[in-house]
């Protein structure tokens, strides 16, 4: 007896139970259409951003036009690795958390609030993504239940970036800042000091501390127009990013994808109810 159909002995099984074969695609696309209204609507919003370069940083941009002619505007791959390392902090995901109120928006309830912080950090991670282009852009993706939200947090995100790395080059300059100033006031303490030992001395001595003054009196010219520079670069913030294509409210939810979900269950029906009956068919002919 033969164990298997050919194509002629398929058509017929299809073309006899075809009635079977409808009802059960029907089915499947009713089950489909249902599940797919009834589940949560989610809304995407995107920022699109490109690195500054660091380099704008230095403060000798400032004070030479020769060096300000040779930095670019734009950073580089290695750049855009730097953001996307920031904005997948820890940290930032807490600051969105708490800003934004994550824990009540994603029903989060019954352990201490450090958990469930975690927890929504874990959960935010999930419906954020980072993707970069060809291009050089880095595209920052959330997917939340409402349209508002979705923006408001990829917006806050490219703030935090900014603020973090900011930050983190004003410490620097801050830093060398306070150094510096107090290099400035042991100097201006030593010079003082001289000054008044110099009436009692006299010869080789006197001598010798006005080459010691007037070496200070330099030295302080040099330290103070420094200190002045950092203090202005301080104040000077370079951009971290720019912002190519701002976030906005998507205009419709995109998940789930009704449509296709719906024409995916019909054909996977079709599919599965043809097989099921030339197995059915197959079995009963052996």
């Amino acid at each position: 007896m033969q164990n298997s159909f050919n194509l002629v002995q398929a058509g017929a099984v299809i073309q006899q139970r075809w009635k079977t074969i409808a009802a059960i695609t029907v089915i499947t696309a009713l089950v489909a259409a249902i599940t797919v209204f009834l589940v949560p609507r989610y809304f995407r919003s995107t920022a699109t951003v490109v690195s500054a370069n660091p380099l704008l940083a230095d403060k000798a941009r400032l004070f030479n036009n020769n060096i300000q002619g040779l930095y670019s505007y734009f950073g580089s791959g290695d750049d855009l690795d730097r953001i996307t390392g920031i904005a997948d902090m820890d940290t930032t995901y807490k600051k969105l958390v708490d800003e934004f109120g994550l824990i009540d928006y994603y029903r989060l309830s019954g352990d201490s609030i450090s958990l469930l912080r975690r927890k929504a950090v874990l959960k935010l991670r999930k419906d954020l993504s980072f993707q970069r282009t060809d291009q050089g852009q880095l595209k920052i993706v959330v997917w939340t239940k409402q349209q508002q939200l979705s923006a408001n947090i990829v917006n806050r995100m490219v703030s935090l970036i900014t603020e973090t790395e900011t930050a983190i080059w004003q410490n620097s300059y801050s830093q060398s800042l306070s150094q510096l100033d107090a290099t400035i006031a042991d100097m201006q303490q030593q010079y003082r000091q001289l000054a008044d030992s110099m009436p009692s001395m006299n010869g080789a001595a006197h001598e010798l501390a006005a080459v010691r003054q007037q070496t200070l009196l330099e030295q302080l010219k040099q330290y103070q127009k420094a200190a002045d520079e950092f203090r202005l670069a301080a104040q000077t913030r370079p951009a971290a990013l720019y912002v190519l294509e701002p976030a906005t409210p998507a205009a419709k939810a995109e998940r789930p994808a009704k449509l296709e979900i719906i024409l995916a269950a019909a054909a996977a029906g079709f599919v599965f109810a043809c097989f099921l009956l030339l197995l059915n068919n197959r079995n009963r002919s052996v």
